[in-house]
């Protein structure tokens, strides 16, 4: 089914180059414009007349694929609850601002809230965001945090990025040393995608930010909203 949603996103971005590019091209002998004619006219009872009815179909064709795969079954968390979560001060600098949404589209629905620390230069940017409907059938991974399918271990001299485990969960860390600027990222749940940058900062403060977030409190919000 994955990969089925997967062609039909395909499918929707085939149709709308198809019926962009028009007919066939001006330069076609007479019995190949006839051929061309009886073909059209027996699938033209299928197709849609027009760019914007193909986009409609392959929406609602993607649409139909999310509920069989259960995706638009699980509301995400309310964002005002991850706000909660958000701490008020990370490796001594004070939240400057915060912020949170819900949106969706074709079926697919999420959540997230935002937090910003920043001082003397020095900014730290949390994000917690609920995969919800993505979750349920496994694409959150797919489509937001690649490094969950992947093993990643790679150092040099300015730099290092790999896939490790933190508290259990499978994350994934970067930083440059020359940039003083990095990240660390998990999945809590298989659900809830927490993200921490950092710029003008070292990864012990970045990591030490992560450990500000309850993730205890994230995994007892698994089952939140399913049907």
């Amino acid at each position: 089914m994955k990969k089925h949603f997967i062609n039909l996103l395909g499918l929707l971005m085939l149709a709308i180059f198809c019926w962009s590019c028009g007919g066939s091209s001006e330069s076609e002998s007479s019995s190949n414009q006839e051929e061309n004619t009886s073909r059209e006219e027996n699938m033209a009872e299928d197709e849609p007349e027009n760019p914007q009815q193909a986009m409609q179909q392959a929406m609602k064709e993607i649409e139909k694929a999310v509920e069989e795969t259960g995706m638009g079954k699980v509301e995400p968390v309310d964002f005002r609850t991850l706000k909660d979560l958000l701490p008020e001060s990370v490796a001594g600098i004070d939240r400057s601002s915060s912020e949170g949404e819900k949106s969706g589209a074709m079926g697919i629905k999420v959540s997230k809230a935002e937090a910003r620390y920043d001082e003397d230069g020095k900014r730290i940017d949390i994000t917690i965001t609920d995969m919800g409907s993505m979750s349920a059938g496994g694409m959150g991974g797919m489509f937001s945090a690649g490094w969950l399918m992947a093993e990643i271990d790679r150092e040099s001299d300015k730099e290092y990025e790999r896939t490790t485990t933190y508290d259990g969960h499978k994350a994934y860390e970067k930083y440059n040393y020359d940039r003083q600027r990095g990240e660390i990222s998990l999945m809590v749940a298989g659900r809830f995608l927490i993200n921490v940058e950092g710029v003008k900062i070292s990864m012990d403060d970045i990591k030490e930010a992560l450990e500000e977030i309850d993730l205890d409190e994230l995994e007892s919000m698994k089952d939140e909203g399913k049907e």
